[in-house]
């Protein structure tokens, strides 16, 4: 089957952005589509992933039910991992094609630390005006805790995916140094000082491998 476009990964966050804002659940896109949309050029986003910001007291897999129970685009998959806990999310875009949809949540519990950006925060980029996008900065610094992760990980293909990040990482700094983002600026205010100072001690770890990019980080104010 031919990868997805990213008009395609579009449609299916599109779909449960309508669903949560049925629901009154705000939310926005991270990951690769939301970096695209931000202006990164280097990859296609291969599925949508999506922090819902007030779940409402709903965990992940209760976020999923919603989407199936109101779309019927939407459906899940046992997951491949025998251990898991949790079910896959896909929207169906046709016969035999389907694009993977990871919901997540917010708070310093959570693996991957995300933090809970203010419905005032949420950004709206031209041309994709109706998709709700999680604000640069910390969209850099969640790609910069990818790397940190895979780098660490015992798994082979979490290790894989390493290149990768480097290379996002490397275009999406570029982007932030370019449109002069700060994390003292009054629009980078609302970030907690917990996902700040956990995020410090990943910059340093990325610039003692990547000694050049040091400048670039200080001028973000990191």
């Amino acid at each position: 089957m031919p990868s997805l476009t990213p008009r395609e990964v579009r449609k299916a966050a599109r779909a449960a952005v309508t669903v949560f804002d049925e629901h009154g659940m705000s939310c926005c896109l991270f990951g690769s589509l939301a970096c695209q949309i931000h202006g990164m050029s280097t990859r296609d986003p291969k599925d949508a992933d999506l922090v819902v910001l007030n779940n409402r007291g709903h965990d992940t897999e209760g976020l999923k039910q919603i989407l199936v129970d109101e779309d019927e685009r939407f459906y899940l998959v046992a997951s491949r991992n025998p251990d898991a806990t949790y079910q896959v999310l896909y929207f169906k875009l046709g016969p035999r094609r389907s694009c993977k949809v990871d919901i997540l949540t917010t708070g310093n519990s959570t693996s991957l630390d995300i933090p809970r950006v203010p419905d005032t925060r949420i950004q709206y980029i031209h041309p994709y005006n109706d998709l709700p996008v999680m604000p640069l900065l910390a969209l850099l610094l969640l790609k910069l805790q990818g790397w940190i992760d895979h780098r660490h990980s015992q798994k082979a293909n979490e290790q894989a995916k390493v290149r990768q990040d480097v290379a996002d990482v490397q275009e999406m700094l570029k982007i932030a140094v370019e449109e002069e983002v700060h994390i003292n600026d009054h629009e980078s205010q609302w970030m907690h000082r917990w996902f700040v100072e956990r995020m410090m001690n990943k910059v340093d770890e990325y610039t003692n491998q990547f000694l050049g990019s040091l400048s670039d980080w200080e001028s973000l104010g990191l």
